[in-house]
C-alpha cells in the first residue's frame, strides 16, 4: 500500500504534487480538494497542489515535480487532465495517482477508482447540488463530491502500484484510446460550456445528431504488416475497454499485453449508427460482421480524405498517422482489487 507504512508517523512522507485543471469542473471541486489533500497528510503524505492556466500545462507541471523528487503525480479532473499529467510520466518511476472530477472519467471508472459516473442520474444531480453551493458560496453538509474525492483519495492510500502500457501516436501518449473519424469530429464540436452543462450526455446528444451524417470514408491500414482496406465512418484505438466511461468498445482491450485493440465499425447511414450503437451497448458488438476487431502493436491509417483525430477525447491531428503502443511504460495507482480481465495473464488471452 502506497501510504500504509506512514499511517501512525509523518517520517518519510510520501512525497506528492496534485495538478488540478480548475476549467474542466465547477468551482465548488476546489473546495473539497482541500479535504482531500487533508485526508491524505493525515495518512503521512505531503502534498502540494498545483493549478493549471493553459492547456497542456499539466504535462510540464508533471515533468516538473518528477524532477523535485515526487513520488505520485495526482491528476485531479477528468480524461483530458488524466492524459496531460500522464504525458509528463511516462517513462519515470513517478506513479500517477487519480481523483476523478470531471466531465468523462474513463480510466477511473475502468479500473474501479471511485468517481462521477456519467451514466447514473444522480451524477447529473450531484452538479446541480454544486451549482447551488456556488450561488450561495459555501457547501453543504452532504457535498457527493466532497465523499468521491474522499474516497478516491483513499484509493490512494490503501491502493497499490500497477504498471500498465499506454499509446503513442506522434509524440502524444495517451492511456484510454484514440479515435479516428466521426467520434474525433465529435469530441470538436462540443464546447466547454456543453460539456460542463451535459457531461457525457453531451457526446452522445452530439453523436445522436450526427448520425445522419454516418458515412463512410475509404481508409487504409496497416496493422503490425497486415493491410487492410475498409470503408469506415468510424475507428477507434483502445488501451482500455471502456469507451466514454459508458461502453466497453475495446471488450478484449488489456492494459498490460503490449498490444492496442482496434475496433472498425463499417456501413452508412443512420439505420447502422442506431445498430451500432444498440449492439455495443448490449455487449454484442463484435459478432457484428459490420465491426472488425483487432490486436496489434502498431497502426497506420491513411485515408482519401483526411479525417480527424482524438487522443483521450482531446482533439489533436489528422490522418495519415501513426500509432503504437508503448509497453510496461506508466506506473499508476489502482485499488487493491482491479477489474480481473483488465491485466493478463489473469483471464486475458
Amino acid at each position: 500500500m502506497i501510504g500504509a507504512e506512514n499511517q501512525d508517523r509523518n517520517e518519510n512522507p510520501v512525497q506528492a504534487e496534485l495538478i488540478y485543471n480548475p476549467s474542466g469542473g465547477q468551482v465548488v471541486i476546489r473546495h473539497e480538494l482541500d479535504n482531500a489533500v487533508a485526508f491524505l497528510n493525515r495518512y503521512g503524505w505531503s502534498v502540494t497542489l498545483q493549478e493549471t492556466s493553459k492547456p497542456l500545462e499539466a504535462t510540464e507541471l508533471a515533468r516538473h515535480a518528477v524532477n523535485r523528487g515526487a513520488k505520485v503525480v495526482i491528476a485531479a479532473g477528468g480524461d483530458g487532465t488524466v492524459n496531460e499529467v500522464a504525458n509528463g510520466l511516462v517513462n519515470t518511476d513517478v506513479a500517477l495517482g487519480v481523483l476523478p472530477v470531471g466531465t468523462t472519467n474513463s480510466w477511473a471508472l475502468q479500473i474501479g477508482i471511485p468517481a462521477l459516473n456519467p451514466v447514473l442520474p444522480g451524477t447529473q444531480a450531484a452538479k446541480l447540488i454544486a451549482s447551488l453551493e456556488e450561488r450561495i458560496d459555501r457547501p453543504l453538509p452532504a457535498n457527493y463530491y466532497r465523499k468521491v474525492l474522499l474516497d478516491a483519495a483513499r484509493v490512494l492510500v490503501e491502493g497499490h502500484t500497477a504498471v500498465v502500457d499506454v499509446g503513442e501516436l506522434s509524440g502524444r501518449y495517451f492511456l484510454i484510446s484514440a479515435g479516428i473519424g466521426l467520434e474525433a469530429a465529435i469530441v470538436e464540436s462540443i464546447s466547454l460550456e456543453e460539456k460542463r452543462a451535459l457531461g457525457s450526455w453531451a457526446y452522445v446528444l452530439t453523436a445522436i445528431g450526427s448520425a445522419y451524417r454516418y458515412s463512410g470514408t475509404d481508409v487504409c491500414l496497416n496493422l503490425d504488416g497486415k493491410v487492410l482496406k475498409v470503408s469506415t465512418p468510424l475507428i477507434v484505438v483502445s488501451n482500455i475497454q471502456l469507451y466514454g466511461g459508458m461502453v466497453a468498445i475495446g471488450a478484449k482491450a488489456c492494459v498490460n499485453d503490449a498490444k492496442l485493440d482496434v475496433s472498425i465499425l463499417k456501413g452508412d447511414g443512420f439505420l447502422t449508427f442506431v445498430q451500432h450503437a444498440m449492439k455495443v451497448l448490449s455487449h454484442r458488438h463484435l459478432q457484428d460482421p459490420k465491426v472488425e476487431y483487432y490486436q496489434c502493436r502498431e497502426i497506420v491509417a491513411e485515408s482519401v480524405r483526411s479525417l480527424p483525430v482524438h487522443v483521450d477525447g482531446e482533439p489533436f491531428t489528422r490522418t495519415p498517422v501513426a500509432i503504437r503502443t508503448v509497453p510496461s511504460s506508466l506506473k499508476v495507482i489502482v485499488p487493491e482489487i482491479v477489474p480481473d480481465n483488465l491485466f493478463i495473464p489473469l483471464t486475458c488471452s
